[in-house]
């Protein structure tokens, strides 16, 4: 056939000798067809950026580094080159919208009714699918999955079902702009050929959704760097641009830090975390035969034992296993994740044989030294973050370590923008979560479907916990294998220590305690406030490193003021602290109580649950008042914390000994039973937790470590669980109320994981501030400020002045703060206005800066001091 062409051609050549030359050179450049002759004479017309960059071409570049970046990713490593193929012929159809009518009038700033992302969809759904349908070999509803994945890479997807609407978007792309869509559409196909996704199912269509949405948010974020992607105005054809393209992504992907960092694999456990003898739970994850498949692990053990050293040394191995390409611890406070970062700075060189990127992913990362230390450096031999990573929270999750909050994470299965990119790095990632325990019914529901999703994109995960109730533990199995799609029987073990691997099969095994951590923990009951005090002051008069942790921050600021005025120099730790003043507080507990802590003698610290888990400090007495069991068993962990740097003959009391402040369990004549004792603290807690909690303790005398603990969860959250008294009942019943209410509104704004990303989040999305990752009282943001030479000045002194009023910041209850609202500091005087000019837009709507006079009043009714944070006088409180 090709002959009698050519035959043809030659025939006709000496009445159209022009037509034959250039048909004939078509035929010996295979590159040069007629549709890319077409698309290079026509590229011009369409730019996709403010400086002419063709919109073609731009696609192109994305498609070229979502090429690279499937490279090794593990949801992509099953898939055929074929199908590889045709998802970078969709990703290279990503900005089709930019070739309309509507998008150059935006370029040429005259205003238009539908963005570029909108029309996109409109042009794959409605007139290209007629091409990529027999070309890709499936039918529109499948494609149609991945089509919202695509176009909807600027923060959601967005398809309208409207007719009308329908219509309108069509006509703003004009006629020229769907022909020159449909010509490069078959270019496309010729530049990545044998693409075919015949084999794709719906299901698997909507599981991939999610993160190939996430995929192309990346490669478009990286393929819109004009530095590392220049324009290109000269005459090219498509085949030698994507050359180009191809050759420009490997660098900007290095660039960015999203390299595949290479693993250690010459290390074991001892040499991994630096320890000569491991301890028994180290032991048992560097023993264990790990599942061939993705899995999911729990290690429970008490506070203390060597969890986080566990987890490592697990990741590391399935690290070396291709199981994944790197971890994201997460943590449940921005204090637990700031520690955890530091000692993941220490550790992660030898984790990778190639230097790695590191990143910290919280709010206020930007004030943690280390953290700004690592961001840029390129000669560094240890870890790094490039500035491309640290400079948006949702990218840093991309980094081959990344420690940060929970909340990062947990943004990935809520409805908001750009949540698909945390998927996207999530789902390479082990996901290591701390303290799995300490999350209220809203926040657990939120992470069994991060658990189901990270499963049904094939991650594993590490769960590590002092204090897990069973049915907590079940929660989070189940939604994992439902992910996986796996059936899985009741976790029934009742040992502690343990260990449990679940895959397709299940592995539950006990594990020998530290013995360090294996003693008996005295519980008494201070029956008030005065014979509480009485205890710490005994205590402090013997030489004790003391503490008593309140339960609210109100309770706190007055029992420190008590001490104060009785002659004593307490430390108090709150959340309503200025930001740099509490990192100050921290940092000075750290260096009195922490391991290698002097001057303890004597001391008293005054704090609140803030201190349960993010600080390693060790105290010999402790007074807490009544909180739920878990909470307790947290807190005692600080006594008698490091015994090998002090031990019991260092001690100046005898034996750890926590005082509880509670009423008596056995005496409930009323429903104000706790609030005679606690006050403002009896609101923070589940007064059923409360009272069962009170009931265990007291009539057992004793904190049995680790053996004892398990029978003390159980007996609060347990199926057995006793009933309360009946005074207590209806205010119970009341509580369980509301965890269902939190469950339901938590399972009525996650995602739907298994629908796929268009119908999973019904099409549409949001601001992360419309759906919180934790529920809770409103806040407000005060910006606390001072006078210097008749100027304002941050609080808090640092070099850079941005960073020093984010320093200057304190966080506060927007109910509370509304019964001052008249006598606030006017937003519009002159001063503060100088100041907050140079702030953001939604910076100055939302904070309040606040001068602080030399007596620390803000207002009537509010103060501050660096001694006693922020205070709410009597008329402010509740």
């Amino acid at each position: 056939m090709v002959q009698k062409i050519e035959k043809f051609i030659i025939a006709l050549a000496n009445f159209f000798p022009t037509i034959v030359k250039k048909q004939t050179n078509l035929m010996n450049n295979p590159s040069k067809s007629l549709t890319s002759t077409g698309i290079m004479k026509n590229a011009n017309k369409w730019p996709g950026k403010s400086n002419g960059h063709p919109a073609i071409w731009h696609m192109l570049d994305v498609a070229a580094c979502a090429e690279k970046l499937i490279i090794g990713h593990h949801l992509f490593k099953s898939i055929t080159q074929s199908e590889c193929n045709a998802l970078l012929v969709l990703i290279a159809l990503h900005d089709i919208g930019k070739i309309s009518d509507e998008f150059t009038r935006r370029l040429n700033s005259k205003p238009i009714d539908y963005y570029h992302w909108q029309l996109s969809d409109v042009l794959l759904l409605h007139h290209l699918n007629e091409i990529l349908e027999p070309a890709l070999r499936n039918d529109k509803y499948v494609l149609g999955i991945l089509y919202a994945s695509v176009s909807g890479h600027h923060g959601g997807p967005e398809r309208t079902h409207d007719h009308l609407e329908l219509i309108k978007q069509k006509r703003k792309i004009g006629k020229d702009g769907i022909e020159f869509s449909k010509n490069w559409t078959q270019c496309i196909l010729e530049l990545f050929p044998e693409a075919s996704l015949e084999e794709l199912d719906d299901k698997t269509a909507k599981t991939i959704s999610w993160v190939l949405s996430g995929l192309v948010v990346a490669a478009d974020w990286i393929g819109s760097n004009e530095e590392w992607f220049p324009s290109q105005l000269e005459e090219i054809t498509p085949q030698e641009y994507l050359s180009l393209a191809r050759e420009r992504a490997g660098q900007a992907v290095t660039k960015a830090g999203l390299e595949p960092a290479l693993v250690d694999k010459t290390r074991n456990g001892n040499n991994l975390v630096g320890l000569n003898n491991l301890r028994p739970m180290q032991l048992a994850v560097e023993n264990a035969v790990l599942p061939d498949e993705p899995f999911l692990t729990f290690i429970e053990d008490s506070t203390g034992s060597g969890k986080t050293e566990a987890a490592i040394i697990l990741a590391h191995r399935m690290l070396k296993d291709k199981k994944a390409d790197g971890l994201f611890f997460a943590l449940p406070t921005t204090a637990t994740a700031n520690a955890m970062f530091s000692r993941m700075k220490n550790i992660i060189s030898r984790i990778f044989s190639s230097v790695p990127t590191l990143s910290l992913v919280h709010g206020r990362s930007h004030l943690h030294e280390g953290f700004r230390e690592l961001v840029g450096i390129e000669n560094d031999k240890t870890a790094n973050c490039t500035f491309w990573l640290a400079d948006d929270r949702r990218r840093s999750l991309l980094a081959h370590v990344g420690v940060g909050t929970i909340d990062q994470a947990l943004l990935g299965i809520l409805p908001t923008k750009f949540a698909t990119l945390r998927l996207y790095g999530l789902t390479n990632r082990i996901l290591i979560v701390d303290e799995a325990h300490s999350y209220d019914p809203y926040m657990q529901r939120q992470l069994e479907t991060l658990l189901k999703m990270h499963g049904m994109n094939g991650g594993s995960a590490i769960i590590m916990t002092a204090t897990l109730p069973a049915s907590m533990r079940q929660a989070y199995a189940n939604a994992y294998c439902e992910g996986r799609g796996i059936e899985l029987s009741t976790i029934d073990y009742s040992y502690y220590p343990g260990m449990a691997l679940i895959g397709s099969s299940k592995l539950s095994q006990p594990v020998e305690p530290v013995e360090t951590s294996c003693r008996s923990i005295k519980v008494d009951r201070a029956t008030d406030f005065k014979n509480a005090g009485t205890r710490i002051i005994k205590g402090i008069e013997a030489g004790a490193a003391s503490v008593w942790i309140r339960n609210s921050v109100d309770e706190a600021i007055s029992t420190a003021k008590e001490f104060i005025s009785s002659g004593h120099n307490p430390t108090l730790l709150h959340a309503r602290f200025a930001v740099g003043d509490r990192l100050k507080i921290e940092e000075d507990l750290i260096n009195r109580y922490g391991r290698e802590g002097k001057n303890r003698s004597k001391g008293l610290v005054i704090a609140t649950q803030v201190i349960e888990a993010s600080l390693d400090i060790d105290f010999d007495l402790m007074v807490s008042d009544l909180a739920p069991i878990g909470s307790l068993i947290q807190r005692a962990g600080r006594l008698w914390r490091h015994m090998d740097m002090r031990p019991e003959s260092f001690r100046p009391v005898q034996g750890p000994q926590l005082t509880v402040l509670s009423p008596d369990p056995k005496v409930v004549m009323d429903d104000q039973w706790l609030h005679n004792v606690l006050d403002g603290g009896a609101w923070i807690y589940d007064i059923g937790d409360l009272w069962r909690t009170a009931k265990i303790l007291f009539d057992h005398g004793v904190i049995q470590t680790p053996y004892g603990l398990r029978n003390l969860i159980d007996f609060v959250h347990g199926k057995q669980a006793p009933e309360v008294p009946k005074p207590l009942s209806e205010c119970d019943l009341e509580n369980k109320g509301k965890h269902l209410a939190e469950f339901a509104q938590a399972q009525n704004n996650v995602v739907k994981v298994t629908e796929g990303y268009l119908l999973g989040t019904e099409g549409k999305v949001w601001g992360d501030e419309k759906f919180p990752t934790r529920l809770g009282e409103e806040t407000s943001t005060l910006v606390l400020a001072k006078s210097y030479s008749s100027e304002l000045i941050p609080w808090c002194d640092d070099n850079s002045e941005s960073r020093a009023w984010a320093l200057s910041e304190v966080n506060c209850s927007k109910r509370r703060l509304k019964k001052l609202t008249n006598v606030l500091p006017n937003q519009s005087k002159s001063e503060i206005q100088v100041i907050k000019k140079q702030w953001s837009k939604a910076k100055r709507k939302h904070f309040i800066l606040c001068p602080v006079d030399n007596m620390g009043f803000i207002c009537e009714g509010l103060k501050y001091t660096s001694k006693l944070g922020l205070e709410f006088e009597r008329n402010a409180l509740d």
